[in-house]
C-alpha cells in the first residue's frame, strides 16, 4: 500500500503542476497575453504541421516586416489564418497585409486590413502534436474518465499512513524468520512406513 501511496502521490505532483501551468496558460489567453492555436491544416509545413499547438504573442502591426509568422482572420471564412507575411502597405489608418502558407505555391485569396495599433499574435513556439492532445482531452469521453481517475489519485494520496511500527517489533520481526529456520533446521525427520 505504501508503494501505491507513493506512486498516487508522485502522480499527484505532475498533474497538479500540469494544472498550475494550464491555470496559468488559460489565465493569459484570457487577459490576451498568449493566443493558444490548434493548427487545422498543413499549409505552413515543415515548420508548423497539422495537429500542433501554437502559442502567440501579440504584436504590434508597426512592427510586423515581410518573413514574419502573424495570426489574422479571413473576412471570407472568419476562421484564423496562421501564414508568413509576404507584402505589407500601410494605408489610411492602417495596413493591408498579404500572407502565404510555406507550404501553398501562391499567396491567400485575400488581403488582410489591420488597422493602425492593432497588436497581432505572433507564435512564440509550437508544441508538436500538442493540438491533437489538446483536442483530445477536451472530449467528454476522455476528459471525464480523466477526472475520475484525478480524484482517485487525490483521495488515494491523502490516505493516513498506517500506524508507525514500534522498535520492539522491528527488531521482534527481523529475528523471527532467524528463529524459525534454526527451528525447521534441528526438526526430527520423519519417515513414513511401519517400523
Amino acid at each position: 500500500m505504501r508503494v501505491l501511496r507513493g506512486i498516487g502521490s508522485a502522480l499527484l505532483w505532475v498533474l497538479a503542476g500540469l494544472g498550475v501551468l494550464s491555470g496559468l496558460m488559460w489565465g493569459a489567453s484570457a487577459l490576451g497575453y498568449l493566443h493558444p492555436l490548434i493548427v487545422v491544416s498543413g499549409s505552413m509545413q515543415p515548420g508548423i504541421r497539422t495537429g500542433d499547438l501554437v502559442v502567440g504573442v501579440p504584436r504590434a502591426i508597426e512592427d510586423v516586416a515581410p518573413g514574419d509568422v502573424i495570426t489574422l482572420t479571413s473576412t471570407q471564412t472568419h476562421k484564423l489564418v496562421t501564414h508568413r507575411v509576404v507584402g505589407i502597405e500601410p494605408g489610411a489608418g492602417g495596413f493591408t497585409i498579404t500572407m502565404k502558407g510555406d507550404a501553398n505555391d501562391t499567396a491567400d485569396a485575400e488581403d488582410y486590413a489591420v488597422a493602425a495599433g492593432d497588436r497581432v499574435p505572433t507564435p512564440l513556439f509550437v508544441v508538436p502534436g500538442g493540438g491533437y492532445v489538446v483536442e483530445t482531452i477536451s472530449r467528454p469521453p476522455v476528459a471525464i474518465p480523466l477526472l475520475i481517475a484525478l480524484a482517485a489519485l487525490v483521495g488515494l494520496a491523502m490516505l493516513p499512513p498506517g500506524p508507525p511500527r514500534r522498535k520492539a517489533e522491528t527488531d521482534a520481526a527481523a529475528v523471527a524468520p532467524t528463529d524459525a529456520a534454526a527451528s525447521v533446521d534441528h526438526a526430527p525427520s520423519v519417515s513414513g512406513g511401519n517400523a
